[in-house]
């Protein structure tokens, strides 16, 4: 009974959280047509300077902690909410012309010193209390959390609504982030919402670019491959395989952006597209594969697979040499390892794969008088003869240093009888 009875407590406070966070957002789309803006955002801001109050009366007077760690996370989810109102201030006097957004998506300042006094006003309030908040959350290390939320806001006051300005006010937001994350690797639920309330800012330029201004597929793969270079980092560090492994799905969907941001390609087909994506998102998960030591099996497998993949897929749909090419490669290396590993599903599949692209590379050359069909199989052919012969030479060369290593070392001391 009792262990229900904290579960609801935990649950009410959570949703009295999420209204007070709820009201707050509907400072950034507002309709009120009745109020100044100026008015409207020192409502916010009372409000906000409200729930450290309300936190000490039931921390100290109350004697319940989890009720006030619980408000001061809410003041964290708030901030982003007036960094985003304070950069509409910002852009309205020292901005490019906003009159092609809403008035919903309009906080017009009176004049140029009326938007730097409520930057510094609102920093001279809001600044304590996230250090304030910090400390009750995780005190070790609440003055580089604070100098980190404090940067990473500010970015919001950039006065630039470009894509290219958005991206690199993003990534530096997320590159914080990861940093801190890094370097204090919380443990506690609370330690853990605080270092994730430094995205807030990310989250509030991202979607205010989505919904009010241009957004090109080169800003969403800036964005996807920080995450990806960010969760590689923080599993690498943190121990975490998990968290390491889980960059593989932004590394893919960053690489896509750009592939398309680089489009169109008017010299290449669809087909050589779709090759030339699984080449280059082998790549990074080729770096993660070499510079990890708990999941360097499982990107390397990543990259083999998504390009036999690929290589099958176009060789169905759309037979090209390069295909064919790339799937003999593949499909040579793959049974390759099977048969030094005495594995019999990547020897049997590489064989099938390998054999089904010389098919096609053969058919090919055949039909169709190209150099891309039977200069690409016989120069494919020396080339795998050349590399044969380098790699029996090391394996010979190995083989000999191995006895000439073991002579070379003393024998092991016995004792006299």
């Amino acid at each position: 009974m009792e262990t229900r009875l904290q579960q609801l407590f935990q649950t009410l406070r959570w949703c009295g959280a999420a209204m007070i966070v709820a009201a707050a957002a509907t400072f950034l789309v507002q309709s009120w047509d009745q109020v100044g803006d100026v008015p409207r955002y020192l409502t916010l801001l009372g409000m906000t300077t409200l729930l450290p109050a309300l936190a000490y009366v039931c921390g100290i007077r109350m004697q319940e902690g989890r009720s006030a760690r619980v408000l001061m996370l809410t003041l964290l989810a708030l901030i982003p909410i007036h960094a985003g109102v304070l950069g509409g201030f910002v852009l309205s006097q020292f901005g490019a012309g906003t009159s092609s957004l809403g008035p919903v998506a309009q906080w017009v300042a009176p004049s140029p010193l009326a938007a730097v006094l409520l930057v510094a006003g609102a920093g001279l309030a809001l600044i304590p209390l996230i250090w304030a908040a910090f400390r009750v959350l995780w005190r070790p290390h609440a003055r580089l959390l604070t100098a980190a939320s404090v940067a990473s806001h500010a970015l919001l006051l950039v006065p630039d609504r470009s894509s290219v300005a958005a991206t690199l006010t993003v990534v530096p937001i997320l590159g914080f982030t990861a940093a801190c994350a890094a370097r204090i690797k919380p443990e506690t639920l609370e330690s853990r919402l605080a270092v994730a309330s430094l995205v807030g800012p990310a989250a509030v330029i991202a979607s205010r670019q989505l919904l009010f201004y241009d957004v090109s597929s080169a800003f969403w793969g800036a964005i996807l491959g920080t995450c990806a270079l960010a969760l590689f980092t923080l599993g690498k560090r943190s121990g975490d395989a998990t968290i390491e492994r889980f960059a593989i799905v932004p590394t893919l969907l960053a690489v896509a952006a750009f592939v398309d941001a680089t489009g169109p390609w008017p010299t290449l087909s669809d087909s050589s597209v779709w090759l030339a994506y699984g080449l280059i998102s082998s790549v990074p998960l080729l770096a993660f594969a070499w510079t990890s030591s708990h999941s360097k099996e499982l990107f390397l497998c990543a990259a083999v697979a998504l390009n036999a993949t690929i290589a099958m897929t176009t060789l169905l749909l759309d037979p090209r040499p390069w295909a064919a090419l790339q799937a003999i490669a593949l499909g040579l290396g793959i049974s390759s390892y099977g048969f030094v590993t005495g594995r019999r599903p990547p020897l049997y599949s590489g064989i099938a794969l390998a054999g089904f692209g010389f098919i096609i590379e053969v058919v090919h050359a055949i039909e169709v008088f190209q150099p891309s069909g039977w200069l690409a199989l016989a120069g494919f052919g020396s080339a795998l003869v050349g590399l044969t012969a380098w790699l029996e030479r090391r394996a010979r060369s190995v083989r000999q240093a191995a006895p000439a290593a073991n002579l070379s070392q003393p024998a092991p001391a016995t004792l006299s009888q």
